[in-house]
């Protein structure tokens, strides 16, 4: 385990660095057009290629899944699921709010967790069964019991505009009842808050598997649940995401489902 927490680490600070130096620091140039609202720059792709080859070099016999270059062709019961730079519009933008996420999952299940952010430095980590850390400190999911006083957390559905309709309804109906909630823009982030929490919950409606693998175990390792909005185990593909503490989990899948079909 503590070989594993090296390279991971190691692999996200070089990440890291590529991204420190290069914030605010962009060309036009720079960025490319991925699909409608989703864009790639040269440094996901230099952060990636920094990535994959740590992980490579000291575990050549596992495979990995990278955002923007998909599966490596090696199989093996050992994957290793990574987002070299999740919140790459604030990236763009100059918004000082994206992380690096790495989780390795042996036989499909996620048995270690990084998030790390490369500008305050904080590094979010989980081994299944061994509880979740932020600096090397335990943390845990909060103990807020009712939904009137929590603070949520969520993202907009903006590569899939015709889950536009129910995600608006949804998202009215929770801001009726909760405390308030925040959209900031990395995933990984929102669900690494909240397994530490500094959120209540997070729900998204669409997410790729290296927006939420390390944070699935995060949460989980630090007393929460989370799944899809149907209720179902966070799968390596395209899913909704719930995470919320045990007493607030219930009650948030409930109005959710009310939406969401």
């Amino acid at each position: 385990m503590q070989r594993i927490l090296e390279v991971a680490l190691q692999a996200a600070h070089q990440a890291g660095r590529i991204i420190g130096r290069n914030f605010q620091n962009l060309a036009a140039s720079d960025i490319q057009a991925k699909g409608k609202n989703d864009f790639v720059t040269r440094v996901d792709l230099e952060a990636e290629a920094a990535i994959k080859k740590v992980i490579t070099k000291n575990f050549p016999h596992h495979r990995i899944l990278a955002e923007e270059t998909g599966y490596s062709e090696a199989a093996a019961e050992c994957l290793w699921v990574i987002d070299p730079l999740d919140g790459t519009t604030n990236f763009i933008h100059g918004i000082p709010h994206f992380s690096v996420s790495l989780a390795l999952l042996k036989n499909n299940k996620v048995i270690f967790g990084l998030i790390y952010d490369p500008l305050s430095r904080d590094r979010f980590h989980a081994f299944a069964g061994r509880g979740a850390f932020l600096n090397g400190k335990a943390i845990a999911v909060s103990r807020t019991t009712a939904l009137a006083s929590a603070l949520g957390a969520t993202g907009f559905p903006f590569k899939t505009p015709e889950q536009s309709a129910a995600y608006a309804k949804a998202f009215k109906s929770l801001l009726s009842r909760c405390k308030d909630m925040r959209r900031c823009g990395s995933a990984a982030l929102d669900m690494a808050y909240t397994a530490c929490g500094r959120y209540d919950f997070f729900w998204e409606a669409h997410l790729l598997p290296w927006d939420f693998m390390a944070g699935k175990l995060l949460v989980a390792e630090a007393g929460g649940l989370s799944s899809d909005f149907s209720g179902k185990e966070l799968p390596v593909h395209t899913s909704s995401v719930l995470a919320a503490n045990k007493t607030l989990y219930p009650a948030l899948m409930k109005e959710i489902g009310k939406y969401f079909k």
